[in-house]
């Protein structure tokens, strides 16, 4: 029984709401929202600036070696990150907190359009703000906030686009279909997964009476048209560069040529959705996506179980025309016991907003591997949804009390993830004592298996999933210590983040570094590198000279007459010698995070790119 019933059944109960939120006035809620964003604001730029225990992920040091070079495209996104970075390191430097910064200024931004599309589509700042706060215990958003990936730009872009969206069909603003196309274009040049929001657009008309008409206007298709015209950047570099991105997109969402029909993740990446989420906000979402869903029989009957709507060109927010509070208020709770028609439109909006981004990666983890942050965008919308259900649940004390404990629970989970987040390092000593009391209950039951009790302290390695954010700094003022003792020597890397994170944090910030995992005996995935001529490692005037090699050798072992016996791999036979150089260790809080193997090649011979297995 939901809290629209409960109120037609039981008006003296439904008139005392489970939650008295009437000191929560507008002007309370906007300056509460202003002073977190402030303070949230500051106090990540200073994070960043002071002592920040993670170095550059990757994916964030591969896209600042773009913005070196700016190009129309990049091997596997538009070049709509690599401009934003190189922007602000234009002002502040090649430094790492003016790599991350556009990623604060983003989250704020977004913060803003979640806000106030809120109290657009629902007339409550109560609602706005509660929704900002929910966000702000979510996992993925929390990391999200502070890494520079494509993720934020795409994200926001996702945001704008369903804002004008909204303001085209349910305030009937026509310049709004074009502004939803410049956002759908702009967020494509971030990642083309944006080209899947006008799926969820044409679904919605398609469902809405209301809003059907627009089909047979010019103005949903000017604005998919538009978004499309942004691609032109991309597609010409692509044409340049032999179709590199659509090889690549293809192989890693599945569509091209596999060996195995069911190669996915299924069950990691649903499972990982609730991790990134965190269970409370988890359950809250599925609800509010089963409660939308629901609410499309009344959509699609226009409306008629509900009160009038206000006229379609009025402009108006959705919640208006519901009853008010005395302090002025829409929803929170009043409103959502009798929901009016508008915002019956906007629950489904929202929710088809999200659902075929989220649907096709849940399909698509079935046949391939799919990323956990792979259906972030739909959240944005899901999470006004999930806002706006719980106070329908606020309606009265009885339907509350039912999903009041997973609140309680989101806020607990994260309220205790984002200082971890900030730093993991926190629960070192923990996680130590952990370890040693695993030892201790081990020897008092007759253990004395020196590698038994070693497997059973924590290996932080594993347990800090920050840890491949740790080192570099350590990592590249070894490389300048090692590379002088050398002739002329470059830097050659395992894989594409180990090159970009090296050339980020080696002093100089050299550009000879390169990648060898496409040219390995076992090759690893191409990359940009294998774009830019000057990153070959098929240039002639790198015969001769040496090289500092970061990671693990392809080296081959195999077991001849009885002996095992090391068959050199490509990285071995490319040069003339190679020395196992001391390992760089990297130890935090007393405890050893990782480490880094390190190689000086002399007389380097040249390697050719492993064309027949190297994939895109």
């Amino acid at each position: 029984m939901d809290a629209v019933s409960v109120a037609r059944q039981e008006p003296d109960r439904a008139a005392a709401p489970a939650c008295r939120l009437a000191w929560f006035t507008p002007g309370r809620c906007r300056a509460i929202f202003a002073a977190l964003m402030v303070l949230g604001f500051v106090g990540h730029l200073r994070y960043l600036m002071v002592d920040c225990p993670i170095d550059l992920s990757g994916d964030e040091a591969q896209y600042w070696e773009w913005s070196r070079k700016l190009d129309w495209s990049y091997y596997s996104k538009g070049p709509l990150v690599a401009y934003i970075i190189r922007a602000s390191c234009a002002v502040f430097g090649d430094v790492m907190w003016a790599v991350r910064l556009p990623a604060l200024v983003l989250a704020v931004a977004t913060s803003v359009l979640t806000y106030w599309l809120t109290r657009r589509l629902f007339g409550s700042d109560r609602l706005a703000l509660g929704v900002v706060l929910l966000c702000h215990v979510v996992p993925m958003f929390v990391a999200g906030s502070m890494l520079m990936t494509i993720d934020p730009p795409y994200y926001f872009c996702w945001g704008l686009a369903t804002a004008f969206f909204a303001l085209a069909v349910l305030d009937e603003n026509r310049w709004a279909w074009v502004a939803c196309g410049v956002a759908i274009g702009v967020g494509t040049l971030a990642k083309y997964g944006m080209l899947i929001w006008p799926v969820g657009m044409v679904a919605f008309l398609l469902i809405d009476p209301a809003s059907r008409r627009w089909l047979r206007t010019p103005w949903p298709w000017a604005a998919v048209g538009i978004g499309l015209l942004f691609l032109t950047p991309p597609v010409v570099w692509n044409v340049r560069h032999d179709w590199v991105t659509f090889k690549h997109v293809a192989k890693q969402t599945g569509a091209a040529e596999q060996r195995r029909l069911f190669d996915g993740n299924f069950l990691a990446f649903v499972g990982s959705q609730a991790g990134v989420l965190g269970p409370g906000v988890a359950v809250i979402l599925g609800g509010a996506i089963v409660h939308a869903w629901r609410r499309q029989r009344v959509v699609r009957a226009g409306g008629k179980s509900a009160s009038p709507p206000p006229p379609p060109t009025a402009g108006a927010p959705v919640g208006e025309g519901a009853p008010r509070a005395a302090s002025g208020e829409g929803v929170g709770p009043s409103p959502a016991r009798v929901p009016s028609p508008r915002a019956d439109r906007a629950a489904v909006l929202l929710l088809w907003m999200g659902l075929p981004l989220f649907t096709l990666c849940v399909v698509g983890s079935v046949r391939s591997k799919m990323q956990v942050n792979w259906p972030a965008a739909a959240y944005f919308s899901w999470m006004i949804l999930a806002g706006y259900f719980l106070a329908t649940r606020m309606a009265t004390p009885a339907v509350w009390r039912r999903w009041r404990v997973w609140v309680v629970v989101a806020a607990v989970f994260g309220a205790i993830f984002s200082p971890v987040a900030h730093d993991f390092e926190t629960v070192y000593p923990l996680l130590a004592k952990i370890g040693e009391w695993r030892v201790n209950r081990a020897v008092a039951r007759g253990v004395t298996d020196p590698k038994k009790l070693d497997d059973l302290r924590v290996d932080f390695r594993n347990a800090d999933p920050t840890a491949k954010l740790k080192g570099w700094r350590e990592l590249g003022l070894r490389i300048a210590a090692e590379r002088p003792k050398l002739d002329r020597a470059f830097v050659l890397c395992e894989d594409y983040m180990q090159t970009a994170q090296t050339a980020f944090y080696t002093p100089g910030q050299p550009t000879e570094t390169f990648c060898a995992g496409p040219y390995l005996r076992d090759p690893k995935r191409r990359t940009q590198y294998d774009v830019w001529p000057e990153r070959s490692l098929a240039r002639p005037d790198l015969v001769g000279r040496d090289a500092i090699y970061i990671g693990y050798l392809d080296d081959e072992r195999k077991r001849i007459d009885g002996r095992e016996v090391v068959v050199p791999g490509r990285v071995r036979e490319a040069f003339a010698s190679v020395e196992e150089l001391p390992e760089e260790p990297i130890i935090r809080r007393g405890q050893k995070v990782r480490r880094f193997k390190l190689y000086a090649c002399r007389g380097f011979k040249g390697m050719r790119l492993n064309e027949t297995r190297s994939a895109y």
